[in-house]
């Protein structure tokens, strides 16, 4: 069963591939990366993206979106459902206009993990009587495996901008050298709350003022640093803009990047300026302090994490990764990544080795 809904968003681009079967021979539809089916709260995360283009000369709407698995259904939006899953990026809501390319943003949590996933997509044509349905069928599902410890400690630490929801992460869509990616696909953002759920006390431009403030972030497994930035100043908190212009080289503020193995990078972002305590090159064993959570290219402090399969935090493709124990809901977890909002504690249990 299919327990979250799909959210969906749009990316104004073209030149899509096509690989579908159907009677519309003008609208192409694309699944650049395939899920992965990561275990989380309740079941297993599935979160990808699913691109459309209108290659005929009059508008399209998009009336429904199926997924099905075998011969059952267990997603299906339209209607209602279905604009409000296009409110985050497309104002148009299902409407695309000649040439215009859509970016579905597909997230829900399923009991078991099939072989393949079916799509179809229902549109209208502008001036067409009925609806014309478009088939990708057979899109291969695969299982993650990366385990890494957590990058934090303590308790009351909030998942926030994190997956399954639709947020800037996931659908985050940068475009580098000719290639689409979604760099925060699997990103959270982890904020600290005080018992009464407040993120900070006082006055919210004092930096000082809110929880996370200052923690210390930590490796997630035995890895080797492959990038470092510093130097860029912090913002004050509910800042409306960064210190420096928002270049690639700015983008998340200061940094450090880990290379885990087997093609897996590990990014913290926004950490304070001068407090990294490692440099390029240098090997860290898990549970080692990298740096201080911090405010820099950051309207409010927090930890961005990430996971990708490039070094280039906002230039490779996000990765899921699991977490190899913390605790939610007062209750003892292992190896799931955390839903968006769930409320976490960190301790120094059970590390990689």
């Amino acid at each position: 069963m299919w327990k979250c809904a799909l959210l969906i968003g749009i990316l104004a681009s073209a030149g899509l591939s096509q690989d579908i079967s159907g009677d519309l021979p003008y609208v192409s539809v694309d699944i650049r990366t395939p899920p992965v089916a990561v275990q989380t709260d309740g079941g297993y995360l599935l979160a990808y993206e699913v691109f459309v283009t209108n290659w005929y000369d009059k508008n399209i709407t998009i009336r429904g979106v199926q997924i099905l698995v075998g011969d059952s259904s267990p997603a299906s939006l339209e209607g209602e459902s279905l604009d409000r899953a296009f409110s985050y990026l497309n104002p148009q809501k299902g409407l695309l206009l000649p040439r215009q390319s859509t970016m579905l943003v597909l997230s829900g949590v399923i009991d078991e993990v099939p072989a393949f996933l079916d799509h179809r997509i229902r549109f209208r044509v502008e001036g067409e009587p009925r609806d014309t349905e478009i088939r990708y069928p057979a899109t291969p599902v695969r299982r993650n495996s990366l385990r890494i410890h957590p990058p934090l400690r303590g308790d009351s630490w909030v998942a926030t901008n994190g997956p399954g929801a639709n947020n800037h992460h996931t659908a985050g869509v940068m475009q580098f050298e000719g290639r689409v990616r979604v760099p925060q696909r699997f990103a959270i953002d982890f904020v600290r709350i005080y018992e009464d759920r407040e993120m900070f006390h006082g006055d919210r431009k004092d930096v000082h003022n809110y929880r996370c403030y200052g923690a210390e972030v930590l490796a997630v497994a035995n890895a080797r640093v492959v990038a470092v930035r510093d130097g860029i100043p912090e913002n004050p908190g509910q800042a409306k803009s960064n210190a420096l212009p928002d270049t690639l080289d700015n983008l998340g503020g200061n940094r450090v990047i880990l290379d885990l193995g087997d093609g897996y990078f590990a990014g913290y972002m926004h950490l304070q300026p001068r407090s990294i305590r490692v440099k390029e090159g240098d090997r860290v064993q898990t549970g080692d302090v990298l740096g201080l959570v911090g405010n820099s290219g950051s309207p409010y402090p927090h930890l961005h994490f990430q996971v990708t399969d490039g070094p280039w935090p906002f230039t490779s493709d996000g990765m899921p990764y699991v977490f190899d124990s913390f605790v939610r809901d007062s209750m003892g977890v292992r190896d799931e990544i955390p839903l968006d909002g769930r409320v976490l504690t960190f301790d120094d249990g059970p590390k990689q080795k």
